[in-house]
């Protein structure tokens, strides 16, 4: 049967290699967008590891010849006068790095031997409460630590595990990066330029650490009261107006932030999906009409297989497998180059997510095809085969 299926496709060789084209193509589209989306979606779902619902964002301006010990009172009297409010919950003073913002920081350096690059957060000791950042070892900073021999810092989870996966713990390491410092906390995963950024090695810093460099915190978070973020937002711009003595004083909402930092993995997503779902329906309406013009042309040949005893389901099955077997071949070319990805390491994501999209796309394909040869075989299949004969 299949040797009378070869010769068959052969002698339809040209119709054949349109839809083997089509396939071949419709496969490497759909295992590029299967890859994509699936791993940005695993990442989606991995926790931000801080709270950002109702926050907003302020971002502020000391005068330049105030003193760093100026700078920090005043810092203390407007989260004092912030607190005050009945809208606002906790507050937090940090640097230019903030949750959603698009800025990084990131510093390397090679401790026994190991290259250690994290990214960098300059945070205040309210930091944790205000954003509900989960710690899960040591504890944050206080006060006191800015007396302490070493300067404190926290670090979080995939810092640790990248870094030092077999230690038990790694509270009251001292290290040389950025400065000679001491691990006093581990948070869980934290993640904070988008729900889709991948979660990297994070160091989060104290201001003390800018302070040297007249780089003082002019960035606050506040948590507030439900509903409270739009009626306060007057009374908290004057608040810091009176303070810095200067009008130019931004708020927003973190929420907001949020969703703009996603959208340059979302809107690429919602393109590749949309793309591949015309191609998805371009081969279908193909598939389509192949096989309706295939049968149209070979009436003759379906007529003479019914005279001579075939049934309908074997006509069915013959032109539903002349599809399948170049569906086949296509999607054998297809993972041939396919698994060169992985296997070279072409890219940065992880193996699974390029086995996956293999996967994915040949079950897809698989299931078009099967579908949209169904209805035209069927139609072969119900010819008479006097009706037939009787045309030629």
């Amino acid at each position: 049967m299949f040797r009378h299926l070869f010769t068959l496709m052969w002698n339809k060789r040209r119709a054949n290699g349109m839809i083997f084209l089509e396939i071949l193509l419709a496969f490497v589209v759909l295992f590029g967008v299967y890859t994509f989306i699936s791993y940005n979606l695993e990442r989606y779902r991995s926790p931000l590891g801080f709270n950002y619902e109702d926050t907003i964002g302020v971002r502020l301006d000391f005068q330049d010849d105030m003193d760093s010990l100026v700078v920090l009172e005043t810092q203390k009297l407007i989260r004092r006068d912030l607190l005050a409010m009945p809208e606002v919950e906790d507050a937090t003073f940090l640097g230019d790095v903030n949750p959603f913002g698009g800025s990084t920081w990131q510093t390397n350096s090679l401790i026994n031997g190991q290259n250690i690059s994290t990214q960098m957060m300059f945070v205040d000791e309210h930091f944790m409460e205000t954003m509900e950042v989960d710690l899960i070892d040591g504890r944050w900073y206080t006060e006191e630590d800015k007396n302490a021999k070493y300067r404190p810092m926290v670090v979080n989870k995939e810092f640790k595990d990248r870094y030092y996966p077999n230690a038990a713990s790694i509270i009251d390491t001292i290290m040389e990066l950025g400065g000679e410092h001491q691990i006093i906390g581990v948070t869980s995963d934290f993640k904070y330029k988008s729900n889709f950024s991948e979660n990297y090695p994070l160091t989060f810093y104290p201001q003390i650490d800018r302070l040297e460099d007249d780089d003082p915190f002019e960035m606050m978070i506040l948590r507030m009261a439900p509903g409270q973020k739009a009626a306060a937002e007057e009374k908290i711009y004057n608040l810091l107006v009176n303070y810095t003595k200067n009008t130019d004083v931004v708020i927003w909402d973190m929420a907001k932030d949020r969703v703009k930092a996603n959208r340059s993995i979302v809107i690429p997503m919602v393109i590749l999906i949309v793309i591949s779902g015309f191609l998805l329906i371009n081969i279908a309406l193909g598939l389509f009409g192949v096989l309706f013009t295939q049968i149209s042309r070979r009436r003759a040949e379906i007529g003479l297989r019914k005279a001579m005893g075939a049934s309908s389901g074997l006509v069915t099955t013959q032109f539903v497998l002349e599809v399948l077997i170049v569906a086949g071949a296509a999607l054998l070319l297809g993972v041939f180059f396919a698994v060169q990805v992985p296997l070279l390491d072409l890219t940065p994501i992880p193996d699974k997510f390029f086995y996956w999209g293999i996967v994915a796309a040949i079950v897809t394909i698989l299931v078009i095809v099967t579908v949209c040869s169904i209805v035209p075989s069927r139609q072969a299949a119900g010819l008479h085969p006097a009706n037939v004969l009787h045309e030629e």
